[in-house]
Parts: C-alpha cells; sequence; structure tokens
C-alpha cells in the first residue's frame, strides 16, 4: 500500500512538473496593463494569433502594454520560440513602442526591419488621440505578422500589408524623396520671388 501511494505521488509530481514546464512561458495574445488597446485593435490581435494556432508553426504576435518606457525587453524572451512582441510603454502622454523577437526569428525581425515598422507608423503611434495611436499600433502589428507569413511561406490574408504599405517599410527612403524634392523646388521657387523683388527695388532706387 505504500509502495502504491509513493508511486501515486510520484506521477503527479511528474504531471505537476511537465505542466509547469509546458506552461511557464505561455504568453497571452494581449497584456494591456496600461489601457491603450482598443477593441478594434484587440479582434485583430486575436483574430490572426487564432489562424496563426491552425498552423503546423503556431507562430505568435502578442502586444503588451506596460506603465513605463524603459526596461521594454520582456521577460523569458530567450526561451521563446517563434514569437514576437510589440512593447507599448506608457508614461503619462508618452508613449514609446518596441519590437522584439525570439532568436529563431532575428533574421525576419532585424534591426533595420523592426526601425523602419516602427518609422513608417511613427506620426500615428506619436499621436495622443487614442483611436490614431491604435491605428499606429494596427499597422505596427500587420507589418509583423506579414513578416512571419513570408517567413514561414503562409498565404497572404486580409490583415496582411498591401504592397504599397510594405513600401513605406521595405523602401523608406524612396517615400521621403517626394517629399523632399517638393521642399526643394518650393526653396527654388521662393528665392527666386525674393531675387525678382530685389531687382525691382534695386531699379526703383
Amino acid at each position: 500500500m505504500k509502495k502504491t501511494k509513493i508511486t501515486k505521488l510520484f506521477m503527479l509530481l511528474l504531471l505537476a512538473i511537465g505542466f509547469v514546464t509546458t506552461t511557464a512561458f505561455v504568453q497571452p495574445n494581449i497584456d494591456d496593463a496600461a489601457h491603450v488597446i482598443n477593441s478594434k485593435t484587440q479582434k485583430l490581435i486575436e483574430a490572426k494569433n487564432n489562424r496563426y494556432l491552425q498552423t503546423k508553426e503556431q507562430p505568435q504576435v502578442a502586444v503588451v502594454t506596460v506603465k513605463r518606457l524603459n526596461k521594454l525587453t520582456q521577460a523569458h524572451l530567450s526561451e521563446m520560440k517563434r514569437t514576437v512582441y510589440i512593447v507599448v510603454g506608457v508614461k503619462g502622454k508618452k508613449k514609446k513602442v518596441q519590437i522584439y523577437s525570439s532568436k529563431d526569428l532575428h533574421s525576419a525581425f532585424t534591426a533595420e526591419t523592426r526601425l523602419n515598422i516602427i518609422r513608417a507608423a511613427a506620426k500615428d503611434l506619436r499621436s495622443t488621440n487614442s483611436a490614431t495611436f491604435n491605428k499606429g499600433l494596427r499597422f505596427v502589428f500587420r507589418a509583423c505578422t506579414t513578416r512571419i507569413d513570408y517567413q514561414y511561406q503562409y498565404s497572404r490574408d486580409k490583415y496582411d500589408l498591401s504592397t504599397a504599405e510594405q513600401n513605406k517599410i521595405d523602401h523608406p527612403n524612396r517615400v521621403a524623396l517626394p517629399i523632399a524634392l517638393a521642399v526643394v523646388i518650393l526653396i527654388g521657387v521662393l528665392m527666386y520671388f525674393f531675387r525678382q523683388i530685389r531687382r525691382k527695388n534695386s531699379h526703383n532706387n
């Protein structure tokens, strides 16, 4: 009887250890401690991650908000696989968005790629308006899932970025070039008018 009880206890202990081991680093899709994610963004995050659950690899893009602007790196990131974190730091009216990925996704999320994604949505992410900020956050999320879809060769879906949106990330300088040219042309036109005015004034004198 004693041996039977000891065996049962041992088996229960093994099951408990197995449960803890397999669930210790499970990250929910959304952890909104700073309360900045609206319902439209929540639905997008859950819908796309639910689609990922139907795949062999089962990657995850989790969105986490915290009430601070520093130390945004998530705990246990080194133990994660096929996981991307979009972390939003919030303090007062200031917000800071960072992207982190597990080691196996570093090639898809290089430092340059992560910077370009944030930069493409920077205008909306800087907004103090909740709807506008969430629009930017959804862009960042969709950009991350588009990279994952490409990484694992998943078929495109309605959540992926359009070609025009993707170009903002892949070719940021190309997007900025027309604006730079417009500024140069405007400066040139203004200089021309100033010269004409000076000439007229000099002739009048």
